[in-house]
């Protein structure tokens, strides 16, 4: 029987024998993700203690680089929380309770929510953190009472001196292009004229990286729309 799971036992025996729910996929070079119940309530672990010998360099390596990030956000509210790292194959973080951004959520407090998911990006980038996975809607958690969470720093990226100097403005625009989206996806009526031209710059872009496919799902038709709008009544 699993036993109580808390800080006097975050190790690796403890980690082990604790119950818990996987929440992520097979993949053979990530991390598994799960949910663990402590005494004090859930806690969201990443482990790659269980991935193949040859390929679990990388995968501590990519634990690493999110460890990384999570330190630099430390106190941030709306991120998770560093915990406890049983070893050097896993780590505990915080749970944040929230269900993934739909436009039935957003709706509800469109304003407010696209205020907390500005000022939160933003909160991040004075940190030195670029999340990088924000057009994944299930990255971008909302509470049950309209507290916006940003989660899973996997793909984030923290510069050194070099990489802030020259890449930090490119990676900063890809959150910020990935925040107008989800603006313009769901109320378009909130973007700035600043925020609309960012989306379509972003856009011609983006269709020119053939690794992977795009998809516009209305957000270039309502940037333009909205621009119109700005330009015919500025005071909007």
């Amino acid at each position: 029987m699993p036993q109580s799971f808390g800080p006097g036992n975050w190790n690796r025996k403890g980690l082990d024998s604790a119950s818990r729910q996987l929440l992520s996929r097979g993949a053979l070079l990530k991390p598994a993700v799960y949910r663990v119940e402590t005494e004090g309530g859930p806690v969201l672990v990443k482990d790659c203690g269980s991935n193949l010998a040859l390929v679990r360099p990388l995968a501590r390596w990519l634990l690493g680089r999110e460890r990384k990030a999570l330190r630099k956000v430390e106190g941030l509210k709306g991120v998770p929380q560093l915990l406890a790292q049983p070893d050097s194959h896993s780590f505990i973080c915080s749970w944040l309770d929230g269900k993934p951004l739909t436009r039935e959520a957003f709706l509800l407090d469109p304003e407010g929510i696209a205020n907390q998911l500005r000022e939160l990006v933003s909160a991040i980038h004075e940190r030195g953190v670029f999340h990088l996975d924000l057009r994944q809607s299930q990255n971008l958690l909302l509470s049950s009472n309209s507290e916006l969470f940003c989660v899973d720093f996997g793909a984030a990226w923290v510069p050194g001196p070099f990489g802030s100097a020259f890449l930090a403005r490119v990676f900063a625009s890809v959150d910020s292009n990935a925040v107008v989206k989800w603006l313009a996806r769901f109320s378009p009526e909130l973007l700035t004229a600043e925020e609309a031209r960012r989306l379509l710059r972003g856009k011609f872009w983006r269709r020119l990286w053939f690794v992977s496919p795009h998809t516009d799902r209305g957000e270039t038709a309502a940037a333009r729309r909205r621009l119109l709008e700005l330009e015919e009544n500025p005071k909007n």
